[in-house]
């Protein structure tokens, strides 16, 4: 059984008043699922993050509300190292790390310095994949598992991959801090092994009236690249 995402903004309403809705009240039993209601919840809020996705689970609610900082899996650590393309004069490069507290659930918090930038935003996007033989290029578009259209990371459609921008000080420096409910480091959304990428120029978030916006968010050119991998 499908639900489609519109169908999940159908509940969206209805999940303000309540952490899950019954889906399937009322109607005749599935000739597969006869046993097994379906529920869509609110992903769980953690340290006071609250997110605004929905997804459809069988059974009873996995979380019935938000998640004790105490439960569930250990953390999960991440690392991606970020060098130069090699392709231009800048020279960019930083480490970044992901730390996601509960697994598959809740956000996804990335902290780090980039140096080597000019000054102002640059596109920040994690890519589908992690192969470096051709350098950035070769890691492929935005990770986009929903084939859906480009966004920012507060929107309610967008990529996977789409962490919106970076800003680097007048010194070239960029200071990320950045949470994010829609990449994982587990489950069907994990984003190891795959590429985190630095643009030349503004993501744009969609918006810029073009087809290419709606693609890349018009960020120009792959300046500095490294694969997400586990530590």
């Amino acid at each position: 059984m499908r639900l489609s995402v519109i169908g999940l903004w159908v509940v969206a309403g209805l999940l303000n008043s309540a952490d899950s809705v019954l889906l399937n009240e009322g109607r005749p039993p599935h000739a597969h699922f006869a046993d097994r209601s379906v529920y869509a919840r609110s992903l769980p809020e953690v340290f006071g993050y609250s997110g605004s996705l929905y997804q459809p689970v069988y059974g009873p609610p996995l979380y019935p509300g938000p998640i004790p900082l105490t439960a569930g899996p250990h953390p999960i650590n991440a690392v991606a190292i970020l060098k130069p393309d090699g392709t231009g004069s800048e020279d960019p490069q930083g480490v970044i790390t992901l730390v996601q507290p509960h697994p598959p659930e809740g956000p996804v918090f990335l902290s780090g310095n980039i140096t080597g930038l000019t000054p102002g935003k640059h596109g920040f996007h994690v890519h589908v994949s992690g192969d470096l033989r051709e350098g950035c290029k070769s890691l492929g578009p935005h990770h986009n598992p929903f084939l859906v259209q480009h966004g920012g990371p507060t929107d309610p459609y967008r990529h996977v991959g789409d962490l919106g921008n970076i800003v680097a000080d007048e010194g070239g420096v960029a200071k990320v801090q950045i949470s994010d409910h829609l990449i994982s480091l587990a489950g069907s959304q994990n984003v190891i092994g795959r590429g985190l990428v630095v643009h030349a120029n503004p993501d744009d978030l969609g918006r810029g009236g073009d087809t290419e916006s709606l693609q890349t968010g018009n960020a120009g050119k792959r300046i500095a690249c490294g694969v997400i991998a586990l530590y």
